[in-house]
């Protein structure tokens, strides 16, 4: 009855496999084109500070090389680096940036549930492995099942296996409107005598630059505009993330509160996610200053 029981999960699961791959856009995509076959001169990472905020298109007109960006939501360093690292085992590029909150450093517990958009590549490569074992509820070793790799995206199989090419937009994800008509202020956190750094997180930031630097690839740190920066927490982790991005000579644009932005309503589609607009806007300043990376 076991051997029947596997049979029939490993047949399954291969069935699904081969579903899964075929999807055109969506999240799973983007992970997919950095474990398999990126290309492009200028890879973007991080979360849907990032998606949405870097709109490669331009960026690839304004510096003359390709752009792809593999931004995807809600996700951390701990996503991050699998990806960076997945995809300088087989290419160079020329510039890697890396999008991160103030607070990027903190530790939040859904940084760790939502590792399980790797659970599909189990056994790729080692450092999706390791990844998916940080996760919670021994998921690394749920994915001994083929099934269980895959029973999550069928929904997102079902919507991204036909249309157009998400790389027809380059992981672009635009959102419209703005928040000139609301009250757009970031919730002012209480501030509190302790802070709870994330570890991993810390760890991870220091073998990606590791990893790129060793690779002999140029490197960019940024943080995307904020509607109004009032969050006194973020403020022990923003530290943080200086002091290591100076001890390890890493680029770092911070445009968090710049004044160009800073309460520009008109800029931003809520308190933190800038609207096309404001994200051609950071991207023509941002392609600039990648522009002279690159040619330095």
């Amino acid at each position: 009855m076991t051997a029947v029981i596997i049979s029939v999960d490993a047949v399954a699961g291969l069935g699904l496999k081969n579903i899964f791959y075929k999807q055109k856009k969506g999240k799973y995509y983007k992970v997919t084109h950095a474990i398999k076959n990126a290309k492009e001169d200028i890879l973007i990472f991080g979360n849907s500070h990032a998606s949405e905020h870097f709109d490669a298109p331009l960026m690839k007109k304004l510096t003359l090389n390709t752009v792809f960006n593999f931004g995807n939501q809600g996700q951390s360093l701990l996503y991050v680096y699998p990806l960076v690292k997945s995809i300088l085992a087989y290419h160079k590029p020329l510039l890697i940036i890396v999008n991160l909150d103030y607070d990027e450093l903190q530790f939040k517990s859904e940084a760790y549930e939502r590792l399980s958009i790797l659970l599909p590549y189990y056994h790729i490569n080692e450092v999706i492995d390791s990844a998916i074992a940080l996760m919670p509820y021994n998921e690394d070793l749920k994915c001994h099942s083929f099934l269980y790799r895959y029973n999550s995206t069928l929904g997102n199989i079902m919507l991204n296996i036909s249309g157009k090419k998400l790389i027809s937009n380059q992981g672009y994800e635009p959102i419209a409107g703005n928040i000139c008509r609301v009250n757009g202020t970031e919730k002012i956190e209480s501030p509190t005598n302790a802070s709870s750094f994330d570890q991993n997180k810390i760890k991870y930031l220091m073998m990606l630059i590791s990893a790129v630097h060793k690779a002999n690839v140029k490197l960019l740190i940024t943080t995307t505009p904020i509607y109004n920066y009032n969050a006194n927490q973020k403020n022990i982790y923003k530290e943080k993330l200086r002091r290591i991005l100076n001890g390890l000579n890493v680029k770092y644009l911070d445009y968090g509160t710049n004044n160009e932005f800073k309460g520009k309503c008109q800029y931003f589609s809520d308190d933190t996610h800038l609207n096309p607009d404001g994200a051609d806007k950071w991207t023509t300043q941002c392609s600039s200053y990648a522009k002279a990376m690159i040619n330095n």
